[in-house]
């Protein structure tokens, strides 16, 4: 995986919050999405800090986006949870690895990071909200496997 663990997930909680600005608690987009909880909701936190989500405490409380999910990109996660320099750096790890000393991926890695870069910054959570409602739509369609 190119990135961490953290990052998926909050794809996913992501993708699953209402576009509609009302709060949805950790716990219940972690049982939701079969997540765990308490790691959940601290990287939910990061992402209020990041000013992607705010939140309130309390019964009618929770997350909720600070802005429209269209016009929050897949590339501002990322930079939140794996920072700015994420896609920096030889993918090799050598220090040395550059335009006069390239690793034997140099190369490569640069036209895969500019295409992920590209993509990301394309990408909304607003897409990923959509293809969530797709896949669910998909499911229901199918046979169920018990039966």
């Amino acid at each position: 995986m190119l990135y961490s663990t953290a990052t998926g997930y909050a794809l996913r909680a992501l993708a699953a919050l209402p576009e509609d600005g009302s709060f949805s608690l950790a716990k219940d987009l972690s049982s939701k999405l079969d997540l765990p909880g308490p790691y959940l909701a601290k990287i939910l936190q990061g992402l209020v800090q990041a000013d992607i989500l705010e939140s309130v405490r309390g019964p009618k409380g929770g997350f909720r986006f600070t802005r429209p999910s269209h016009r929050i990109t897949v590339g501002e996660v990322v930079a939140a949870l794996e920072g700015p320099d994420a896609m920096e750096g030889c993918i090799m790890g050598f220090p040395t690895c550059g335009g006069d000393h390239p690793c034997p991926l140099h190369d490569a890695w640069a036209a895969v990071k500019t295409q992920v870069t590209s993509s990301m910054t394309e990408a909304t959570i607003r897409d990923l909200q959509l293809m969530d409602i797709r896949h669910q739509k998909e499911a229901e369609g199918r046979p169920s496997k018990n039966g």
